[in-house]
């Protein structure tokens, strides 16, 4: 044998035995690392220069940027039409809309002059009187062909009592009267007061109708008294 085969025999065998000591010797025990202030600064110092550093990228502000607002204006209200008075039918009745109602104009009748013959009396003789009130009032409305009774309220203001020999009588004017003459029921003593009474037929045709009546003597004949029926015929 040569002795170039004779060294690689002689290598392999040193290979072959240090092999199987590796595989017999027991694994060293790990023995802990002590942290030292040094050491610490160190690692803190390698971990600070591993970790990246962050770059920040300036960003101009732009003026564009500014959210712009936009108004958009409502749309123009329509004034509604003014009400008017309605009335719809439901089926509970009527509903109306109210207006407002202008104040009406109230128109003051005309005072109607005084009759000249109502209460008319004749002051110096022994038979007077003074007329106090009426019914109906003058110009009442009544229905045609229609009968009513007409009263006066008389004061005796002479110094003579009325008897049976005073009547109330048709003067003058329309003849609406049921009878010319009519009695008193009762003498009427003086300062006593009395009401004449009487019947009439309203015409037929509408229109205004005027009768004059009195109180007569039928002594001396003599009218000291006189009052008026006015009335008004639709």
């Amino acid at each position: 044998m040569n002795k170039s085969k004779a060294f690689v025999m002689l290598a392999l065998a040193m290979v072959l035995v240090t092999s199987a000591c590796l595989v017999t010797l027991p694994a060293p025990a790990s023995v802990p690392v002590t942290l030292t202030p040094d050491l610490a600064q160190t690692g803190n110092a390698q971990t600070l220069t591993a970790v990246p550093t962050a770059t920040h990228t300036a960003v101009p502000f732009l003026a564009t940027d500014t959210p712009t607002i936009t108004l958009t204006p409502f749309p123009s209200i329509t004034p509604l039409p003014s009400a008017t008075s309605t009335a719809t039918e439901t089926p509970f009745g009527y509903f109306e809309t109210s207006t407002p109602v202008p104040p009406s104009v109230t128109v003051q009748p005309t005072a109607e002059p005084p009759d000249p013959v109502e209460g008319a009396s004749n002051e110096r003789g022994d038979y007077r009187c003074r007329l106090v009130t009426k019914s109906p009032a003058n110009w009442a409305v009544l229905p045609a062909r229609s009968l009513w009774k007409v009263s006066w309220t008389l004061i005796n203001t002479g110094p003579k009592t009325w008897d049976n020999s005073v009547v109330i009588a048709w003067i003058e004017g329309n003849k609406i009267g049921v009878e010319k003459q009519y009695n008193f029921i009762k003498d009427v003593k003086p300062g006593q007061d009395v009401k004449a009474i009487i019947s009439v037929l309203t015409p037929a045709k509408p229109g205004n109708y005027r009768s004059v009546w009195g109180l007569r003597s039928l002594k001396t004949n003599n009218i000291f008294c006189m009052f008026t029926v006015k009335i008004t015929i639709e």
